[in-house]
């Protein structure tokens, strides 16, 4: 379950970018009305950027022209339920406590002290303050608005934490029923420890030649070169000093082209030489660990974790929808 609306984190981290509403009139024109507070464009311009770049970086320009209708009415969604918790969170209203007992929930109280810890972690993800005060600049946000912002965000948080987190149980006898129906899920995954010797090809021209390179180091191997040598002396990879190792590795979590191979070799066996985005890559198993079924005992933290997701997420959908049926919201 994760806090709807913008990162305020990535907002600093993200370049600007424009839509059709360029002039001033545009961008106050009114989006959304949520009771008696107004979403204006400029607004739903500013929480786009991060989900703009996101599908940018995995879509192409057409796909991504298409896709757009549906990321703004899906941002403004996101705004209008945040919009919606940040006025519970400051005008809460009156609940049942109990049978035939009204109580009011207190009103979220957020210190100063805690929004000057997130300013803090936020600026330390900048390499200097001048880079941050830049950031700041190109964003076209004051550090007073920043503060507003990080304080709406730990707002939102602590709300959920009291109206969600804080009303759900997971009693022993839910986790053993989960377990034993899901069990195949919880189980440990054959795993292999090995070594890697990476040739990387430089250009696109040198891809021949990167390739030549690997098929005389497999010769090598194959005639007893030790591999953890040749991979200091030739690897690419980033731990070649290390002879290769890489540590190990869970079949399903890899490149498929590297599990297809890797798990079917044997101790101190040698793959083919196997073409990755990475280059050409020739790995060492070094031992084996066969597939292990889940225990209940071990597997505990784990179905509990899970099941709390699963009725949070759940707990959560039904809050924010009664929020929105007991809220007059008008999307222009």
């Amino acid at each position: 379950m994760r806090v709807l609306g913008v990162s305020l984190a990535v907002i600093l981290l993200a370049s600007p970018f424009s839509f059709s509403a360029d002039t001033p009139a545009d961008q106050n024109r009114i989006v959304a009305i949520v009771n008696d507070e107004a979403i204006t464009e400029a607004e739903l311009h500013r929480a786009l950027v991060p989900a703009y770049l996101q599908m940018q970086a995995s879509l192409g320009p057409e796909e991504l022209s298409k896709q757009m209708d549906d990321l703004k009415q899906r941002v403004l969604e996101e705004m209008i339920d945040e919009r919606l918790m940040l006025q519970e969170a400051k005008n809460p209203r009156p609940v049942e406590v109990g049978k035939g007992k009204i109580g009011t929930p207190p009103v979220i109280a957020v210190s100063e002290e805690e929004v000057e810890d997130l300013l803090k972690d936020t600026k330390g993800r900048f390499e200097t303050p001048q880079e941050f005060e830049e950031a700041l600049q190109q964003q076209g946000i004051t550090l007073d608005e920043l503060r507003s912002r990080f304080r709406d965000q730990i707002t939102i948080q602590k709300l959920i934490g009291r109206e969600v987190r804080s009303r759900l149980t997971v009693s022993p006898s839910e986790v053993t029923a989960y377990f034993q129906t899901h069990a195949e899920e919880f189980a440990t995954p054959p795993t292999v420890q090995v070594a890697t010797l990476l040739i990387r090809p430089k250009d696109n021209l040198d891809v021949d030649r990167a390739y030549t390179q690997a098929q005389d180091l497999h010769r090598q191997l194959g005639h007893g070169a030790d591999f953890y040598e040749l991979a200091k002396r030739y690897s690419d990879g980033f731990n070649a000093k290390m002879g290769g190792r890489i540590g190990s590795l869970e079949k399903g979590r890899n490149r498929k082209e590297i599990d297809r191979v890797l798990f079917d070799l044997k101790p101190g066996q040698v793959s083919p030489i196997i073409r990755t985005p990475a280059g050409f890559q020739i790995f060492l198993v070094e031992s084996a660990s066969p597939a292990r079924p889940a225990d209940l005992n071990e597997a505990q933290k784990q179905v509990q974790a899970r099941l709390l997701q699963e009725k949070g997420a759940a707990r959560y959908r039904d809050w924010i929808s009664k929020l929105r049926s007991e809220s007059y919201i008008s999307i222009k």
